[in-house]
């Protein structure tokens, strides 16, 4: 079954609510700038395509932008470099979100503040572990009020490390 279809399918079904436009006031305060204005997100359904909202919207509309913060591609390594589960991309999907909530609050962010996601993983990732990744992100912005716009979804031969399967690579506003 064409994997398209098949994230299709699993997100109609972890989807909680049809799309509609929501306004999510961010935060106030803050560095320089800012002058009193808070990070306003609404989210942009596109009623002729499929709900992904558990995941993603297909369009996110930001204004009053304070701050961007682009994080480049985070891999399963660890400060060595060495690839965590290799071969694993489930397991490096969970360790890299993991990670990305350390790394995100150490820079005064959060998931509420994720604006874009871009995927790459390796073209030997079954179907079953790119659901299971699906559930692992459906999962982790759960909680988040409006959910990021997605990027694109690259499959590669290779990444840069070998036993390396997943990099995931986000953008944050406040």
């Amino acid at each position: 079954m064409n994997r398209s279809v098949i994230a299709s399918g699993i997100m109609l079904a972890l989807s909680i609510a049809i799309a509609a436009p929501t306004v999510f006031a961010g935060y106030g305060g803050g560095g320089g700038g800012n002058w009193g204005k808070s990070l306003k997100k609404t989210a942009v359904p596109n009623p002729d395509a499929p709900d992904f909202g558990a995941i993603f919207n297909w369009g996110l509309k930001l204004k009053n932008i304070n701050e961007l913060f682009l994080i480049a591609g985070h891999g399963a390594h660890d400060e060595t470099g060495e690839i965590q589960f290799p071969d694993d991309p489930v397991a490096q999907t969970q360790y890299i979100l993991d990670n990305f909530d350390v790394y995100l609050n150490d820079n005064g962010y959060d998931r509420e503040d994720i604006i874009r996601i871009e995927f790459t993983m390796t073209n030997d990732v079954s179907d079953v572990e790119f659901n299971q990744i699906l559930g692992l992100f459906a999962g982790y912005f759960a909680p988040v009020d409006i959910k990021p716009a997605a990027g694109t979804l690259r499959v590669v031969d290779a990444l840069a490390i070998p036993g390396m399967k997943v990099e995931y690579e986000i953008w944050c506003a406040k």
